[in-house]
């Protein structure tokens, strides 16, 4: 089993949902982070915060930051979240025993300070499990926050350094509780985990 695994595939079909269901509890030993869909009680989303990935088991004591927010007119972005606190979550990720990514390939590939920590983090030998960004996905993150040709560019090497990357796989995830997604999930779990 390859040491970094990667789930990809169109938004909403439950890749961060199967990846918490497989680790269950040991996302308490978990480093790395976590971005998660905040919603009102009506269903609106309202923005993405980003956690620690420990934060997803339940352990307390995290505040969500919330780096897109969609409560306004038009939907804004929060920078310094992934210049600050998502450069510290991967820079600790080392120190655990394996590291969620939660997902990445968004617009904090346009932040500098981000993108040299994930590439320390991709090159150290913690095993890594996660969710990469849908080129679908990021082309709708593209268009609704302007992000221009550099993004592409960035989102390119990201996805070029994975496939290329000998103990790297990236996993379509096909349908909504994909068994083939499951099983392997599963093996990497028994075996990083």
């Amino acid at each position: 089993m390859k040491k970094r695994l990667f789930l990809t595939g169109p938004s909403g079909i439950g890749k961060s949902s199967l990846l918490r269901e497989e680790l269950g509890w040991m996302l308490q030993t978990a480093g790395g982070l976590a971005t998660v869909r905040s919603m009102d009680s009506r269903g609106c989303l309202l923005g993405y915060d980003l956690l620690p990935a420990a934060a997803l088991s339940g352990v307390e004591g995290f505040t969500p930051l919330r780096f897109l927010d969609y409560s306004t007119d038009p939907p804004t972005r929060d920078n310094e979240i992934f210049r600050t606190e998502g450069v510290r979550l991967l820079a600790e990720a080392a120190y655990y025993p394996f590291a969620l990514l939660d997902e990445i390939g968004g617009y904090e590939l346009l932040i500098p300070q981000f993108r040299r920590a994930l590439e320390e983090l991709l090159n150290s030998d913690t095993p890594l499990i996660g969710v990469l960004k849908g080129r679908e996905n990021a082309a709708e993150l593209q268009r609704r926050f302007d992000l221009g040709y550099k993004f592409d560019l960035q989102l390119d090497r990201l996805w070029a350094a994975l496939s290329q990357d000998p103990d790297t796989v990236i996993l379509p995830m096909k349908a909504r509780g994909d068994p083939l997604c499951r099983n392997i999930v599963a093996q990497w779990v028994r075996e990083y985990t």
